[in-house]
């Protein structure tokens, strides 16, 4: 029987969306226990392994999915427009669920969160903007690099999260500070490349 490829990728990204709130969901479980008025030391030390591990599990899932839909859609030449909205969509929403997490235990700050929400939304309008005028943007190499360090940077946390559990003289404070740095400069970069890109492509469109 021939397997139609036309929706699976959309199905994957649909389900990559849908599995955010559940990432978030089992990392609270996990920390549930040790009280709103904690210490990130001391939610860290208190947390749930088990529940934190399937938490892991799920961003990991997210990760390979969003390789696995794109390399089908290219593959088998299924790319749509819907698709080239709808990924980074779903790809903000998974990194914005797993480093809100982190920033609950202390490991992010919240200006990485700010700067994340305002480059999310900052491109999001501008490709809407230029969807609006029949202009798709497809994702640029400096959006690849932010996904990349985004999924590299939340990854390495994670792991850290747990390194510090079982050994509290990690230096998850130090670990954290340089990841953050380093994503929050690959973010405005990316931010300031789709606003130039996006700026000349919607201009050059309208002269056509």
């Amino acid at each position: 029987m021939k397997i139609s490829f036309n929706n699976i990728p959309l199905k994957i990204t649909a389900a990559r969306l849908f599995t955010s709130p559940l990432l978030v969901l089992l990392f609270w479980m996990s920390l549930k226990g040790s009280g709103y008025g904690s210490t990130p030391e001391e939610l860290v030390r208190d947390l749930k392994p088990g529940l934190m591990l399937a938490a892991f599990i799920l961003l990991l899932l997210q990760q390979v999915s969003d390789m696995v839909d794109g390399y089908i859609a290219r593959k088998h030449k299924v790319v749509t427009n819907l698709g080239k909205l709808a990924d980074p969509l779903a790809d903000t929403i998974a990194n914005f669920g797993a480093y809100l997490c982190l920033m609950w235990v202390g490991l992010i700050p919240f200006w990485l969160l700010f700067v994340m929400y305002v480059r999310e939304s900052s491109v999001s309008t501008l490709r809407i903007l230029a969807a609006h005028e029949g202009v798709v943007v497809a994702a640029r190499l400096s959006g690849k690099l932010k996904s990349l360090s985004l999924a590299i940077g939340a990854d390495i946390l994670f792991i850290v999260l747990f390194a510090a559990h079982y050994y509290p003289g990690v230096p998850v404070e130090m670990v954290a500070n340089v990841i953050s740095w380093l994503i929050g400069i690959i973010m405005v970069v990316s931010l300031f490349d789709y606003y130039f890109a996006i700026t000349r492509i919607r201009a050059k469109s309208r002269q056509e």
